[in-house]
């Protein structure tokens, strides 16, 4: 081999070796650029409220991935639906529920339990040729959000800054999206531990200890401010009859109905609560027994005309109620004031059922 081709060859290899090494430091510091955001993502939402991690998302989540436009939705597999969590798409509304088949890129990446990747929006199989002007690089990105093989949500990511998508973007959504599905999973777990101590794990109505934290709270409250404040205990009469008759899980369910007509017919500032058994109880500030028992009546009527259905079987329940009022001259305590509805109830019961009774006075009022 002549000298100057020699020189030529070599002269060749050191710019290749050049290339390579500036790539490999391109990659490098792409790399490290990837996990200070990786690192500032993880700080970002770690251990907050889920209100708090989808605030964040939706502020910094396209700043983290250098894109442009994204969605997140989370997926409840027992009513099989993806609701809208967060997004920074201009005009999206923010109570979007979708039931599985409305998307068909989501439902699919849910099925596939894997990343769904399309290099062009227009020429999409999802999308048959049609057009968005939020594509408008073309590409997109669905990913699954899951803890351990359960789908907890999916992620929509399109459009960046480079006007391309390559392997080591993909990689790096891919980690970050773990990151959001941890987070978001032991938001998940927390605000369900919370929920479930303070409510009834069959109704979602207050339990019987929150319950008594609650009407202690509000009876110092009524005293001090010197509004009215009463009590309304409900219990579903023959219920052993509905047990007995259709099966426990039938009166598991005239439960719940019972609860979410309680529910339904509640003001904000009303306390409902399962007392215990099929027995409950609402807290009323700012009322007195006259519109206590207004309140209940309305309870009342509505479970009476409620239809329940059972293997073809229709059936219906009704419900006795007894009021107590605070004295806010006196010493009533929490034990009292439970005392006086109790009694008011006892009267109900034993009058006939399926009416309500206000304690410390005659005044009956029974349904048809």
């Amino acid at each position: 081999m002549d000298k100057d081709r020699f020189e030529k060859l070599k002269k060749q290899e050191v710019n290749v070796i050049r290339s390579l090494l500036k790539k490999q430091n391109e990659m490098l510091g792409q790399s490290l650029l990837h996990l200070d955001h990786l690192i500032y993502l993880q700080k970002s939402i770690s251990l907050m409220s889920l209100a708090d991690i989808f605030k964040v998302l939706a502020g910094k989540l396209p700043y983290i991935l250098f894109i442009r436009y994204f969605s997140l939705f989370l997926f409840d597999k027992n009513k099989k639906a993806l609701s809208l969590a967060c997004h920074n798409h201009p005009g999206l509304t923010e109570k979007i529920v979708l039931r599985q088949g409305d998307s068909e890129i989501m439902d699919e990446a849910i099925a596939r339990g894997s990343y769904v990747l399309e290099s062009d929006y227009a020429q999409s199989r999802f999308f048959h040729g049609t057009t968005n002007s939020l594509f408008e690089h073309n590409f997109f990105l669905t990913i699954p959000l899951m803890i351990e093989n359960e789908i907890i949500g999916v992620l929509n990511l399109n459009d960046n800054e480079k006007g391309n998508f390559n392997v080591t973007d993909l990689d790096y959504f891919l980690n970050v999206s773990e990151f959001i599905s941890l987070s978001i999973s032991n938001a998940q777990s927390f605000e369900k531990a919370e929920r479930l101590s303070v409510t009834d794990g069959l109704t979602g109505l207050t339990n019987r200890q929150h319950l008594e934290a609650a009407l202690m709270s509000e009876i110092f409250r009524s005293r001090r401010y010197r509004s009215p404040l009463s009590l309304v205990m409900m219990d579903v009469d023959y219920f052993k009859g509905v047990n007995d008759t259709f099966g426990h899980q039938e009166g598991d369910d005239v439960l719940v109905s019972v609860a979410s007509i309680i529910k339904s017919l509640c003001r904000s500032h009303d306390v409902a609560a399962r007392y215990g058994g099929e027995e409950f109880v609402l807290v009323l500030p700012e009322t007195n027994g006259s519109g206590a028992r207004n309140i209940a009546e309305r309870v009342r009527e509505e479970v009476e005309s409620h239809r329940f259905s059972h293997e073809g079987k229709v059936h219906s329940v009704t419900i006795s109620c007894g009021i107590a009022e605070l004295d806010i001259e006196g010493d009533q305590s929490f034990s009292d004031l439970i005392g006086v509805a109790d009694g008011a109830l006892y009267q109900a019961k034993t009058s006939g059922r399926n009416r309500t009774i206000l304690g410390g006075g005659d005044e009956i009022f029974k349904g048809g």
